[in-house]
């Protein structure tokens, strides 16, 4: 009897799981990127992203490079939010929000490239706009 049980055990906790560490049946693991694509020879860019359980810390990114971070998503509850600073400009945007209908990428896989114009998701559509300190929007010179 307590050999079935222990084979019920192992077989319900591997049918909740995902290879990743999620729960199939109520979460999925969600990869984020943040990409520096600005100008060469410019300020680097520098990356702070948190949700209400994580803060991710701040993270310095020079030409090229990116931050990746992964998560499970907590259905209708998670959100990451993402500061980037450049320069004297700024930008705030939520990179992932359980509660979107509109996913800005292939819903598990989202990449943010930030570039002299705007942030941009893996669409390829404007996602997120530079502010200046003064607070209005603004195109950045390099």
């Amino acid at each position: 009897m307590i050999k079935y049980l222990l084979l019920s055990f192992v077989f319900f906790t591997c049918l909740f799981q995902e290879g990743n560490g999620c729960p199939i049946i109520v979460s999925r693991r969600v990869y984020i990127s943040i990409v520096n694509s600005l100008p060469p020879k410019t300020a680097p860019l520098t990356v702070h992203c948190k949700s209400k359980d994580d803060d991710l810390g701040n993270h310095t990114l020079t030409v090229n490079q990116d931050f990746h971070f992964d998560f499970c998503e907590k259905p209708f509850s998670t959100l990451f939010t993402c500061d980037l600073a450049w320069g004297n400009f700024v930008s705030s945007f939520q990179v992932f929000n359980a509660k979107w209908f509109f996913v800005p990428c292939d819903g598990k896989h989202c990449v943010y490239e930030a570039k002299e114009s705007a942030i941009y998701s893996s669409d390829g559509e404007p996602w997120g706009t530079w502010i200046c300190a003064d607070g209005k929007d603004c195109y950045p010179d390099p």
